[in-house]
């Protein structure tokens, strides 16, 4: 049993699509509960584990045990900064502990004079008298208002990374562009260094470097004045229910702005955009360092800059959309009938790193897991799965090794788990209709982080599997066609051999 859906052609309105829908709904071509094997989800990385991971100068000398641990299990609370140090490109893997000290010094400074720089031309640019709070230096949320004043615990940090109501009244000819702020490290031994003899003037050297390097930006000020605006709209509403980033005039609002506004303003062709502020929030939750968070963030940021982007975003989409169909086709036409098939809805998973669908330290979790980049089409496990497949295929076939190779798909493990998330809530997107009940199908979700990441698994292994059965099946279409020709062409032959 079927009915039929008539709906205006989506490239010409003069034309009508048909639609065959079944009454009752087809299951996925990759069930769920096929017996696909899958790793064993493992406890947290732990500190002993991590170290092992590393010789005797600090260097990180197994960078693939350390990305497959972090994709089994995640990594412990407790050490997890010093794991994303490394996870997001703040520290080369061989780096000596030596060195990465040296390093973290020169990213105070430079992050410093990226400070004073956009913060100096914004005062330029504002007319005399402007105060704080006009020139862009400052926002509202960030005051601390009297009632506040020896109520907190950090009272003395907010005081000093926040401005009072008096403060905000300052103009701009009391503004001068402030010394080095060892305050932005949260790593006391590293500030004791910078005092030693031996290191001064090392620390000269790199203030010079950066005061160059901060000189040769360009900033332009109107386009930055735009993007601040937007910040101070999403900044006081990023992760507000956690503790970390609870409460008025909490100092962590100001390194929260203050990170977004210097990366911005010295990445022209990306700007600022919804959603970098829920990202740089896990950075400053984990890193406790506004410095750290900054360069992880700016790291992170341009490996993922196309998602930020239109024609990315829409791409990836896309390639959900893809896997969708291969795996799930009746859902995906499901979507098409209703006029949901762009699958915008899954924007925000992508983007986010479905941030919003699990708890907030699930979450954390989640992040580190995709960005471990362990499990991925053309990783070494992706790689074993298909010659494991193909070994199958070849004794199945009788020893027939000849295969022809598929278009390479761009499914990255984010896919695969977007993917899981629609078929793990199938049941309930089948019976929406229009965008307003599948996002509050989505919005109510409540999910299991280690049963939709085995479920990812599993369907990412399962594809692998069939992608080796296509391709063994072209092989064998190819073959009948080879063996059509060379029949044709005896006959023919023997034709002209008679005439």
């Amino acid at each position: 049993m079927s009915f039929i859906v008539q709906r205006p052609c989506s490239e010409d309105a003069s034309y009508e699509t048909i639609d065959i829908i079944p009454v009752e709904p087809t299951p996925p071509k990759l069930d769920k509960t096929q017996s696909t094997p899958v790793s064993n989800r493992t406890s947290q990385l732990t500190h002993e584990q991590f170290q092992s991971f590393l010789d005797e100068d600090g260097r990180l000398v197994n960078e693939n045990g350390l990305r497959k641990a972090i994709f089994l299990g995640g990594v412990h609370p407790s050490i997890r900064k010093e794991v994303w140090q490394f996870l997001f490109g703040l520290y080369p893997y061989t780096s000596t502990k030596r060195e990465r000290e040296e390093l973290l010094i020169d990213y105070m400074i430079k992050y410093h004079e990226l400070k004073n720089r956009w913060k100096t031309i914004l005062v330029l640019d504002s007319r005399p008298g402007a105060t704080l709070l006009d020139q862009g230096l400052f926002a509202r949320y960030q005051i601390v208002e009297k009632s506040q004043v020896n109520t907190d615990e950090d009272t003395e940090d907010n005081m000093k990374r926040n401005p009072s109501v008096a403060d905000i009244e300052e103009t701009s000819s009391k503004f001068a562009p402030r010394p080095l702020d060892l305050s932005l490290l949260d790593q006391i031994d590293v500030v004791e260094k910078i005092h030693t003899p031996d290191m001064e003037q090392k620390v000269e050297f790199m203030k010079l470097q950066a005061q160059v390097f901060v000189q040769r930006q360009k900033i332009d000020v109107q386009e930055l004045r735009s993007h601040i605006r937007v910040i101070d709209k999403d900044v006081p509403r990023t992760d507000r229910d956690e503790i970390y980033f609870k409460g008025s005039g909490n100092p962590r609002l100001t390194e929260l702005r203050e990170v977004l506004i210097t990366f911005c303003a010295y990445n022209p062709e990306l700007g600022y955009a919804q959603g970098m502020n829920d990202i740089l929030s896990r950075f400053l939750y984990v890193m406790g360092s506004e410095v750290e968070s900054f360069w992880c963030f700016k790291s992170y940021m341009e490996k993922i800059k196309d998602d930020f982007m239109e024609e990315g975003m829409v791409k990836k989409i896309d390639l959900v959309k893809m896997l969708l169909g291969e795996i799930d086709p009746y859902l995906l036409k499901h979507f098409e009938v209703h006029e949901l098939g762009n699958l915008f809805f899954c924007h925000r998973w992508l983007l986010l790193g479905f941030k919003r669908e699990f708890s907030f330290q699930d979450s954390l979790r989640c992040f580190e897991i995709l960005s471990s980049h362990h499990l991925e089409l053309s990783s070494i496990e992706a790689e074993t799965a298909v010659r494991r497949e193909e070994m199958k295929e070849f004794a199945n076939s009788g020893g027939d090794t000849r295969t022809i190779p598929l278009q390479p798909k761009e499914y990255t493990f984010e896919v695969f788990m977007c993917v899981a998330l629609l078929i793990e809530c199938r049941e309930e997107l089948i019976k929406c209709n229009d965008i307003g009940m599948v996002f509050t199908c989505i919005n109510n979700l409540k999910m299991d982080l280690d049963n939709i990441l085995c479920l990812s698994e599993r369907l990412f292994f399962t594809y692998c599997k069939k992608t080796v059965e296509d391709s063994f099946h072209m092989v064998d279409e190819h073959d009948g066609h080879i063996h059509e020709n060379r029949t044709f062409s005896q006959k023919l032959i023997e034709k002209l051999k008679k005439i």
